[in-house]
């Protein structure tokens, strides 16, 4: 299916309680140590959290969960089912979480991912993420390390103030 022609039939809305479920089910099938269902119930009521579920036409297919600390936009969790990969959902997300900076004055986005992950770094490289630093043993289980990614919004004459 044409780029185009999906991006017609994705939406990301707010995360509520009952769509929790749904999620936590991507998040175990995603990662060896998922987030539990308590975590997503927890980003619903945490007024720094902005948590969005991805449809795909009627169906939950991923979801994102950015943490505002005011100088900064967390991506703290960003996931699309095995299912639906490859097919520019993560993408859309990411341009998502970019234009949620944008509108709330925020130039830099952070997040970090598996040092093995291949194919989220080169998509979060596509999107001008800059590699920098990185966390020894950072995930559990394995102790894999994580790379630390960071992307500054380009300045225009226009943009407001930058937050205090």
């Amino acid at each position: 299916m044409p780029r185009k022609n999906l991006e017609k039939l994705i939406r990301l809305i707010p995360l509520v309680d009952e769509y929790v479920d749904k999620v936590h089910e991507i998040e175990k099938i995603s990662y060896k140590a998922p987030w539990s269902k308590f975590g997503f119930y927890a980003e619903i009521r945490n007024p720094f959290s902005l948590s969005y579920v991805l449809f795909l036409e009627d169906k939950i297919v991923g979801y994102i969960v950015l943490w505002d600390y005011g100088k900064s936009l967390h991506v703290a969790n960003i996931t699309v089912h095995p299912d639906y990969r490859r097919m520019g959902l993560g993408r859309f997300m990411i341009r998502f979480a970019k234009e949620k900076a944008k509108e709330r004055g925020i130039r830099f986005l952070t997040l970090e991912v598996r040092r093995s992950n291949l194919p989220a770094r080169r998509l979060y490289e596509s999107e001008g993420f800059v590699e920098i630093g990185v966390i020894k043993g950072y995930y559990p289980g394995d102790f894999e390390d994580a790379i630390i990614y960071q992307y500054e919004a380009p300045c225009s004459k226009n943009s407001k103030e930058e937050r205090n």
